[in-house]
């Protein structure tokens, strides 16, 4: 049974600036649990027992974070300092401390994917290789798949251009593979691997990243590569957007058994010492985190989370919106579809709609339309 699994969790989070200027992404709180913190307690779950975080971008505070949060959660996390320079790379580091076949999982993605199916499937197959797939809307952001009845990969394409696609589909004229790629099976970033792959890595140093160089290397050279296809839910957070849909969507149970810290009570999930003055309103779902503070009049929700520590003062609304840790809304102002970044002031009476605000940033006046967000993150 494979029980050895690596995160990569050393991506920049380039897309998700000005989040990720002072948090590494996988630290980013969904719900108010960091991403990792999701991951890790999936493979702890699906009784993985060794997991290897590949960490780079401001890895110190991720190493600090895990010897923090995960040095007794019963499943050993190891994260060597190997700065890696992609995915494949990370792997190739990590060599020593991998002794059998194992798994690859991001450490930025949610996702409820059982991944003890995924291990056991790649297992039973016998292919050197196995990508766990799932359904997307587009594939332009994504490694496209292409595979032959029998779920074998016979076509990788790493965000495709629609002619690209095209080109393919007249290539593959079966109709079954034709309607394979048509359903937008996309490349999840899991992976499973035969321990043998270290050696090509090994042997092939000009192979740094899986989804641009190895999968088409190994399928080039005639390795058996495997298609699993989950139907799990499963998203990148990427992107401002999908960041708020991971929130929101973890409130709304479509990632169970994942859900937001703290306790439950019809919708509303609160952390310790929170404090709601008489007069506030909470409309599920609702997520408050440790430590936070609700004053009399104030509304939150439907789908609002508040990070550890933050205060939304009296009379103010907080919908559709993520604040995260150390934030404040002021009183009588109103935050819609927007985020405020770590310890971010929202001066009373401000209006913040659809817009992204950055850490320690104090915003007066009214932010409502997308140019404006294009200001804030261009700045």
């Amino acid at each position: 049974m494979i029980s050895t699994a690596v995160v990569l969790a050393g991506g920049k989070g380039v897309r998700l600036r000005p989040l990720t200027l002072n948090t590494p992404k996988p630290l980013l709180p969904v719900g108010n649990t960091p991403l990792l913190d999701h991951m890790l307690g999936m493979l702890a779950m699906h009784g993985f027992e060794r997991v290897l975080v590949a960490v780079n971008y401001l890895g110190w505070k991720i190493l600090r974070h895990l010897l923090e949060k995960w040095s007794d959660r019963g499943v050993e996390v190891i994260a060597p300092q190997v700065n890696p320079q992609d995915t494949a790379d990370a792997v190739r580091r990590l060599r020593d401390f991998i002794d059998g076949d194992f798994v690859v999982t991001m450490g930025d993605v949610l996702t409820n994917m059982n991944l003890r199916e995924f291990a056991d499937y790649h297992e039973r197959s016998g292919a050197f290789a196995t990508i766990a797939l799932v359904e997307v809307s587009s594939l332009r952001e994504f490694g496209a798949v292409l595979l032959d009845k029998e779920g074998r990969v016979v076509h990788f394409i790493e965000k495709p251009r629609f002619d690209e696609t095209y080109i393919v589909s007249v290539a593959y004229c079966d109709p079954a593979r034709l309607s394979a790629l048509h359903r937008n099976l996309a490349n999840s970033g899991f992976y499973a691997f035969r321990y043998e792959v270290l050696d090509v890595l090994e042997e092939n140093p000009q192979l740094m990243d899986f989804g641009r160089h190895v999968f088409p290397w190994l399928l080039e050279n005639g390795y058996e590569v495997r298609g699993w296809e989950s139907s799990a839910y499963w998203i990148d957070v990427g992107r401002p957007a999908t960041y708020l849909a991971a929130n929101f969507d973890l409130l709304a149970g479509l990632a169970e058994p994942l859900r937001p810290h703290g306790r439950e009570c019809d919708g509303v999930w609160m952390g310790e010492n929170v404090e709601v003055a008489p007069g506030a309103r909470l409309v599920p779902p609702v997520a408050l985190g440790d430590g936070v503070r609700v004053g009399s009049g104030a509304r939150l929700g439907p789908f609002a989370v508040v990070g550890h520590g933050s205060c939304v003062r009296e009379n103010a609304t907080v919908e559709y919106g993520v604040v995260l840790s150390g934030a404040e809304v002021g009183e009588g102002a109103r935050v819609a579809g927007s985020i405020i970044g770590e310890n971010a002031r929202v001066l009373p009476r401000c209006s913040v709609e659809g817009a992204l605000i950055r850490d320690g940033e104090a915003v007066s006046g009214d932010f409502t339309a997308e140019a404006e967000l294009k200001v804030l993150l261009a700045r």
